[in-house]
């Protein structure tokens, strides 16, 4: 892939709902990090857990009102999110479908605590896209 190619592919990972300029400053360094990931893979890991963390923003600031520091877990989150019905229920458990939102709170845990894993630009471009959707659900149009 050629870096306009790349450029192009980050440019169309966007916001579309009514999130706080807060979650998209946050959404876009994410995007950033993407962008500069072409030149060293390692990057791509950083953009993951800046997009996560932009999720993350967007239910403190639905949920609280505002984006400050709270002690909820984006455990925590996402269980009173979904009791407010602002995410939907949790997905029950099949052969073959998992939950979006569990799989990004397990992606993000095991990321934060540290990893030496190089993930590549299609699993980067699948996280910052379900974070993206995830925050337009958190935050509709």
């Amino acid at each position: 892939m050629e870096f306009p190619d790349h450029h192009r592919t980050v440019a169309e990972v966007t916001i579309t709902g009514a999130a706080p300029q807060e979650v998209r400053d946050a959404f876009d360094r994410a995007r950033s990090v993407f962008l500069y990931a072409y030149f060293d893979y390692e990057l791509l890991v950083v953009a993951e857990l800046q997009a996560l963390g932009a999720f993350e923003l967007s239910l403190r600031h639905r949920l609280n009102g505002h984006g400050g520091a709270s002690r909820d877990t984006l455990r925590n989150l996402v269980d009173r999110a979904r009791k407010a019905s602002i995410l939907p229920a949790k997905a029950a458990p099949g052969p073959t479908i998992a939950d979006p939102v569990e799989a990004l709170i397990a992606l993000r845990n095991g990321l934060s605590h540290g990893t030496a894993e190089i993930h590549s630009p299609p699993m980067a471009l699948t996280v910052s896209e379900a974070c993206a959707q995830g925050i337009d659900v958190v935050f509709p149009a």
